[in-house]
């Protein structure tokens, strides 16, 4: 009776730690001009960005942009441009339906 008591206990405990931000991770898919694609998710005060092999944090810097000072995500309603990366630029992207988790 007590180990179960204490299993109980143990798993409202654990219940309890569940992060709530379930935005976080949600991958975008985004594929342009020339058979090119990217990803990115949207972590705490940035999105993270996964072009050509490797993976950019970038910061907000204006409205529907995002940089690092090197590599720049422009978006603009369904579209966006991609510029700063191996293989570059990437342009006239579109999402890809469908959210996946990283």
């Amino acid at each position: 009776m007590k180990k179960s008591i204490l299993l109980s206990a143990a798993l409202f405990a654990l219940a309890g730690c569940v992060s709530h931000n379930f935005a976080e991770g949600r991958r975008e898919n985004w594929r342009c001009a020339g058979d090119k694609e990217f990803s990115l998710r949207q972590v705490p005060g940035a999105i993270e960005l996964y072009a050509s092999g490797a993976t950019h944090r970038l910061a907000p810097s204006g409205e529907g942009a995002f940089s690092n000072g090197t590599v720049t995500l422009a978006r603009d309603g369904g579209r966006a441009t991609l510029t700063g990366v191996h293989n570059g630029p990437f342009e006239n992207c579109r999402q890809r339906g469908g959210l996946r988790f990283w």
